[in-house]
């Protein structure tokens, strides 16, 4: 008995992940796009709005590659800036630049999520000490876990809230 997946059930589970990557990234896309200024840079919170941003995206980039070795920052990626809570003299992340950081993510999505063999026994990361599957799941909810963080924060300090996305194709019913 072989607790493998077939290469119907991978691919099946793959679909399934682009989707909901697509999905959360063009959420996070729209959270970044009606941001105001203000509460991009706020100092009413500890990790300000850009940083949070920033987090998600960096973390969700890093871990579609198979292997901590493998891995290829965002061009424009500054040292150290992907850690929530150490915003004190760091130029914030535009909008703009963040959002073509979340484009370019969702337009190597399907190429990434092909690399990844879902059937490896550890997530290539040391600190993670779990299947590759799992790993991606983890991934995912980290991602969700800040767009929703991030939402939250739109709703109490702009009244405002964005649409649902449903899955990778954009469709936003429920």
């Amino acid at each position: 008995m072989t607790n493998q997946l077939n290469s119907e059930s991978s691919a099946l589970i793959k679909s399934a992940l682009k989707s909901q990557y697509k999905a959360s990234l063009l959420m996070l896309e729209n959270v970044i796009q009606i941001c105001s200024d203000d509460l991009w840079t706020s100092q009413k919170y500890q990790n300000r709005t850009w940083q949070i941003a920033y987090h998600a995206l960096f973390f969700t980039n890093l871990y579609l590659f198979q292997h901590l070795d493998q891995r290829k920052n965002w061009i424009n990626h500054r040292k150290e800036y992907q850690n929530v809570g150490e915003s004190e003299g760091k130029t914030p992340y535009t909008r703009s630049e963040l959002i073509e950081f979340t484009r370019e993510l969702i337009r190597n999505l399907d190429k990434r999520l092909d690399q990844i063999d879902l059937n490896a026994s550890d997530s290539g990361f040391f600190w993670y000490t779990v299947n590759k599957l799992e790993h991606q799941l983890v991934n995912l909810k980290h991602l969700q876990h800040h767009l929703a963080q991030l939402q939250d924060r739109l709703r109490n300090d702009q009244n405002e809230g964005i649409s649902w996305i449903r899955d990778g194709s954009g469709d936003r019913r429920q």
